[in-house]
């Protein structure tokens, strides 16, 4: 995926690290939320590599594929590039930056991907890969034209304000965004709660709370009425935190922004504490998870031993995965 931003004219401090940025980026190109995809009606060409969208009559979309020589396989993500050609692009604002501009090959090239299996006969295909993530050299916006939101979707899970707090810090002291939204209580607070301005002040020790600042639900989810939101208020930049059903729904917005031809950009922040995400090593919560799941197995451990025949049993959830349990 390319990175989406572009330097504002002033100079931007430095407070925190665009590691995290790539790290969702990362995490919303794998399998699991592989129906976060473009689809159209025209074979294209990318780089060396060939690709065919397709729309099915029931307008869902199908993934996106790039294969190539010896087997090589490309789930790719959406870009709205795919539907609106030719937009101009500007140098990355970090190449500027002190804290980054001295690291060798800091960004990372378009062309880059990551096999999904890591380990391989050396006559096998080359198999399944996914988009690399990471800032690119050129971006899509300027900053002073951005005007970002952030929305917090289903059930809670350990970390979700530190996720808000270091997008905020990344959008203004990376890439110099002085205009991001928080949209309250989920999907509905795009039209039917208050919205709250986030700064770097606003979110400076959230991290130290529990929960979600900007609020939650299940459920909500009207396309028209969001997309009506989204492009009313000048929205450009939509960062979705959730789990499989609000992915769904970004899905489904995505699909929406492309069919109105806008130039927004959606960016899914898987949110599971159940750790069942290709390619990342971990999704944020799930270190906390095992930890409480813990105490839980420890304490009926106790329980267990203190008398005769003593049985201890917990119950804990991780979908198919059995990350969770496993590692508790």
């Amino acid at each position: 995926m390319d990175s989406i931003f572009a330097p504002k004219s002033s100079s931007t401090s430095t407070l925190s690290s665009p590691a995290f940025i790539s790290r969702f980026l990362e995490a919303s190109s794998s399998r699991k939320f592989s129906s976060l995809t473009f689809v159209g009606s025209r074979p294209i060409r990318y780089s060396s590599y060939s690709t065919t969208f397709s729309m099915v009559s029931n307008d869902v979309s199908k993934p996106k594929i790039i294969t190539g020589d010896f087997g090589y396989v490309l789930e790719d993500v959406p870009h709205f590039t795919d539907y609106i050609p030719g937009l101009a692009t500007c140098s990355n604002p970090l190449q500027d930056n002190p804290a980054y501009s001295v690291v060798k090959q800091y960004f990372v090239h378009v062309d880059d991907s990551v096999p999904q299996k890591i380990v391989a006969h050396k006559d096998s295909p080359r198999g399944i890969h996914f988009r690399r993530a990471g800032p690119r050299q050129k971006v899509y916006f300027d900053a002073d034209e951005v005007h970002a939101c952030i929305v917090t979707c289903g059930g809670l899970c350990p970390g979700l304000n530190t996720v808000i707090r270091e997008i905020v810090y990344s959008l203004y002291h990376m890439y110099g965004v002085s205009r991001v939204l928080g949209i309250e209580g989920g999907y509905r607070g795009f039209y039917a709660r208050n919205t709250t301005a986030l700064t770097p002040k606003v979110v400076n020790d959230i991290h130290k709370r529990g929960g979600t600042i900007l609020g939650t639900s299940r459920g909500g989810h009207d396309t028209s009425k969001i997309v009506d939101s989204i492009q009313d208020r000048g929205i450009n930049q939509v960062y979705i935190i959730g789990g499989d059903g609000t992915q769904k729904g970004a899905s489904v917005i995505f699909e929406e922004i492309r069919r109105r031809g806008l130039k927004v950009v959606v960016a899914g922040i898987p949110k599971t504490i159940d750790n069942d995400i290709p390619v990342i090593d971990k999704s944020f919560g799930f270190d906390t998870a095992v930890e409480e799941a813990q105490r839980a197995i420890n304490a009926a451990h106790v329980e267990a031993e203190s008398v005769e025949n003593g049985i201890g049993l917990v119950k804990l959830m991780g979908r198919y995965s059995g990350m969770l349990q496993f590692s508790s």
